[in-house]
């Protein structure tokens, strides 16, 4: 199995995933997180569930595409990265994430 750090990278909080940190309809909260590209969906939630102590409802992940860069002359492109919107079960929180 791969180490946790391979797995999970960082949290990835903008003002759109902030406010998807909890809906106030059903309580069910979501985070999103930058993940390895090999990483798969159960590596993800064994992850999270040992890392955070919560348990995780589910998982969905997407691969976001470099983009071509331009510095002059030269043309780059950037690397690919994946990203990981975990749902968690009713009642459950990550309490780093409160306040965010």
């Amino acid at each position: 199995m791969k180490e946790l750090h391979e797995i999970l990278k960082e949290p990835h909080i903008t003002e759109s995933t902030a406010k998807m940190m909890i809906n106030p309809r059903t309580g069910v909260r979501q985070y999103v997180f930058k993940v390895g590209l090999s990483a798969t969906k159960q590596e993800i939630k064994s992850a999270i569930e040992s890392r955070f102590n919560v348990k995780v409802d589910s998982v969905n992940t997407l691969i976001n595409r470099g983009k071509m860069k331009r510095v002059r002359t030269a043309v780059g492109k950037k690397s690919n990265w994946k990203k990981a919107y975990i749902t968690l079960q009713a009642g459950n929180k990550i309490a780093e994430f409160e306040g965010v």
